[in-house]
């Protein structure tokens, strides 16, 4: 994006490239560890749910 950040599907946090995964400041910019947090437990749940 214009800000340097990286776009994702809020839902699953995958990029463009569906094997790719991104959460915290990459895609929020400078935010909470909270956000981060929840942001990596929405992808791990993505991850899992893509291999299973």
């Amino acid at each position: 994006t214009s800000w340097g950040t990286v776009v994702v599907n809020s839902d699953t946090m995958q990029t463009a490239d569906e094997t790719i995964f991104a959460g915290g400041d990459i895609v929020r910019g400078g935010a909470t560890v909270i956000l981060a947090m929840g942001d990596g437990r929405k992808a791990a749940k993505a991850m899992h749910a893509s291999m299973s």
